[in-house]
């Protein structure tokens, strides 16, 4: 680590995330995937993280914190690694969740653009989901926002 790595922050640690910042992580991605993250969709990520298991007893407090955590460490560390991190702290299941509300966030304005692709597809390989499960969720998450 250079010596700007350490006045700015920067460190080479691993990045260790419990539930809720795992999840969070995992939808902050998604929405910056784009280079925009609007009002909207910040409120679009906290109803999405408020309707999962995990976050049933958190406050919107705990929730904007949580968020903040997460959005400073892949600003900091950069999304591969904070992704990574995710992964490690969530089981098959929740990763399965936390892909579907990632396709969710992205999908929520009706245009994926190729940064939104990218960004679902290295999400996709970073949790090792197969190609059968991440088409269904796709589909899914279309028909729920069609409705």
């Amino acid at each position: 680590m250079g010596l700007f790595d350490k006045v700015l922050g920067k460190e080479d640690g691993d990045i260790k995330l419990d539930k809720k910042e795992a999840f969070g992580a995992v939808a902050v991605a998604a929405v910056a995937s784009d280079g925009d993250v609007s009002p909207d969709e910040v409120q679009r990520i906290a109803i999405d993280l408020m309707t999962l298991k995990a976050f049933r007893k958190a406050d919107l407090r705990d929730l904007a914190n949580i968020l903040n955590k997460v959005a400073g460490l892949i600003k900091k560390r950069g999304t591969g690694p904070v992704l990574q991190a995710a992964k490690a702290s969530l089981n098959k299941d929740e990763l399965a969740a936390a892909f579907f509300v990632a396709v969710d966030l992205v999908l929520a304005d009706g245009i994926v653009e190729e940064n939104e692709k990218k960004f679902l597809e290295e999400l996709q390989r970073t949790i090792g989901m197969d190609d059968v499960t991440a088409t269904k969720i796709a589909e899914v998450v279309v028909i729920k926002n069609k409705a």
